[in-house]
């Protein structure tokens, strides 16, 4: 159904019919809208949650650590190994 239509229709209702209409979009869109902050919430408790498990790989000293450069000396002094 087509906006105009749609229109059409509520023209040809009385107004207690159309203000039913409203308010039940109201509470559809309502609760849309509050669906949609707790997936936000949840996507953002999840990422937290990914951090916190991947923080002690990042800590000084960890595996993940062990292969940085300590080297103070300049990266592209070594080009021509690339």
């Amino acid at each position: 159904m087509t906006k105009t239509q749609i229109i059409e229709a509520l023209k040809q209702m009385t107004a207690e019919d159309r203000l039913d209409i409203i308010e039940a979009i109201s509470r559809m869109m309502r609760e849309e809208i509050e669906e949609r902050r707790q997936r936000k919430a949840e996507k953002k408790l999840s990422l937290v949650q990914a951090a916190e498990v991947m923080r002690p790989y990042y800590t000084q000293g960890s595996e993940l650590t062990e292969f940085t450069d300590l080297d103070p000396e300049d990266f592209y002094d070594y080009e021509d190994y690339a």
